[in-house]
């Protein structure tokens, strides 16, 4: 699959904000029918990782729009299963762990790397700068479970890149 503009992105992530509830949920309930295990995956990792029910629905969202303008490039997008989903994830905790085991130097030419490297980098970086949500001049404010929230955003994103 081609990479996906930051233009596109934009404009669906506006699209999703703009849209009222129903519409917003009008658009999850169609997930759950093209993607059933990808949208169960992003609940039960909100569920997780927010005790809070009203500091939920963020990372469904983004998990929602990459969907949308993915599945607008590939129409014929197969189903993602959990073991997909599974396999994805260990990749990227994988990844994770073996940046633990250098130095800040090697985070950071990984990261620099991957982020040039990335196939669908556009998407991960419109990711990340929601979750950052406004902090990116002060990364030490953000709540702490902003990593793993990405780790399992890229995971969503590594399969639904077909």
């Amino acid at each position: 699959m081609k990479t996906i503009p930051e233009k596109v992105i934009d404009r669906a992530w506006k699209r999703l904000n703009e849209a009222t509830p129903e519409d917003n949920e009008r658009c999850i309930s169609e997930m759950a029918k093209a993607q059933p295990f990808v949208l169960a995956y992003l609940m039960a990792v909100e569920e997780t990782l927010c005790s809070k029910e009203e500091e939920r629905g963020g990372l469904l969202l983004l998990g929602v729009m990459f969907w949308q303008v993915l599945s607008a490039e590939n129409p014929g997008m197969t189903q993602i299963s959990i073991e997909q989903l599974e396999r994805a994830e260990e990749a990227n905790v994988k990844f994770i762990e073996e940046l633990e085991a250098g130095s800040e130097m090697d985070h950071m030419n990984a990261l620099t790397t991957l982020m040039a490297t990335y196939h669908q980098a556009p998407l991960l970086n419109a990711g990340v700068a929601v979750l950052m949500g406004g902090n990116e001049e002060e990364p030490e404010i953000v709540r702490e479970s902003i990593g793993l929230e990405l780790l399992h955003l890229k995971t969503v994103l590594d399969c639904l890149d077909q």
